[in-house]
């Protein structure tokens, strides 16, 4: 049997791993949010990794020399080879997924890859057979006391330099593009004591919050400073179980101190917007049609990039700090800062639900009351 994969490749992989007695990977890039679902579902596997040990890589974060660590450090068996290039995932002698896939964020999440899932004998053998003729020319595992050693080394280069503009890519993405001005957020509407339910309609969403113009905050902690225009707002609603369903998505303005605030006008269309009255208008709004349980959820965020999915705790983890829990981050919140990955992975899965369940019409939200700026 032989199948092409596209998407879903943590499904694929998580599917496999469960009840594999020996997992083989050949992945020339690793990062942490892989390694930890990795660790999270191995099941006490025998482990081997073939990766490189090409320290710019690591110094350039397109690897992470923190992720080999905790491979080592569960007893996983890890070597290196120069000029590696090949991705393979091997489960015991009955399963190969051959990839362009890294075992990345980016591999597994957004990048536009390709590959095959096969449990044909033959092909799998043969999987195993490259593995093993790559993992036995570097007969040493990787250990702590090395890696100690190069994080002292890149510790004392200097950054690779990085331009502030990148050079164009003039392929056509599949994906939205990338704007390193922008930030991205989720928004949150609601209170604990009042979620929504996943029957709940977006619509009826919509036209509760009125949030087709604007989002709204209550001021308590000041005027929202950190939007500017152009950056993307996703808009999401609490449901039960600490889950929130992200249901839009626009274009953020900047907040203006005298126009940006409810007028006597919309308060008398929305009364509670006498306590949540200082605005970010939006421009280009897109909200799924359809029910809060068809809509991308938070937990599928978090279970997939783990502190990776947010701008915060990414940062504390790159520097070593603490806090890096994501679901903390969403704690008494307004809205919460989405890393470029997190970003990638939500923009993804927000398309892909509007191609299956299509987006609210422009009649019905042209019909709704819509503040006057004056």
């Amino acid at each position: 049997m032989l199948s092409l994969i596209s998407k879903d490749w943590l499904l694929h992989f998580k599917e496999q791993i469960k009840n594999a007695q020996k997992i083989r990977i050949i992945s020339p890039f690793i990062t942490n949010v892989m390694v930890t679902h990795l660790i999270d579902n191995y099941c006490d596997a025998e482990v081997e990794v073939i990766t490189r040990y090409n320290l710019n890589d690591f110094r350039s974060r397109a690897s992470s020399i923190s992720a080999l660590k905790r491979l080592v450090m569960k007893g996983f068996k890890v070597r290196g080879i120069k000029g590696l290039h090949s991705k393979l995932y091997a489960f015991d002698n009955r399963c190969a997924i051959i990839s362009s896939a890294n075992f990345t964020g980016g591999g597994f999440f957004n990048n536009y890859e390709l590959g095959i899932k096969t449990f044909d004998q033959k092909i799998v053998n043969q999987a195993i057979i490259y593995f093993e003729g790559l993992f036995n020319v570097n007969i040493e595992n990787l250990n702590l006391e090395t890696i100690e050693i190069w994080e002292d080394k890149i510790k004392k280069e200097k950054p690779i330099y990085k331009p502030t503009e990148d050079l164009p890519d003039y392929g056509t993405s599949p994906f939205r593009k990338q704007n390193i001005n922008q930030k991205y957020f989720i928004k949150f509407f609601g209170r604990s004591d009042s979620r929504a339910n996943k029957e709940f309609t977006t619509q009826d969403m919509v036209e509760g919050s009125h949030c087709h113009f604007a989002v709204t905050f209550s001021g308590r902690k000041g005027r929202p400073r950190k939007y500017n225009d152009g950056d993307i707002i996703y808009l999401a609603t609490m449901l039960s179980n600490r889950e929130y369903a992200i249901f839009g998505k626009a274009t953020a303005i900047k907040h203006n101190d005298l126009r940006d605030m409810a007028s006597e006008e919309d308060i008398s269309h929305v009364k509670w917007k006498e306590h949540y009255g200082v605005y970010i208008r939006i421009k280009d709004p897109v909200f799924i049609d359809g029910k809060m349980g068809d809509c991308p959820m938070m937990s599928n965020l978090i279970d997939d990039l783990k502190y990776e999915a947010f701008f915060r705790t990414n940062m504390r983890y790159i520097v070593g700090g603490k806090k890096t829990n994501p679901w903390d981050s969403l704690r008494q919140q307004a809205d919460v800062q989405l890393s470029e990955l997190g970003a990638q992975w939500l923009d993804n899965k927000f398309l892909e639900t509007i191609n299956t369940k299509g987006s609210i019409k422009k009649e019905f939200i042209d019909g709704l009351y819509k503040s006057q700026i004056f």
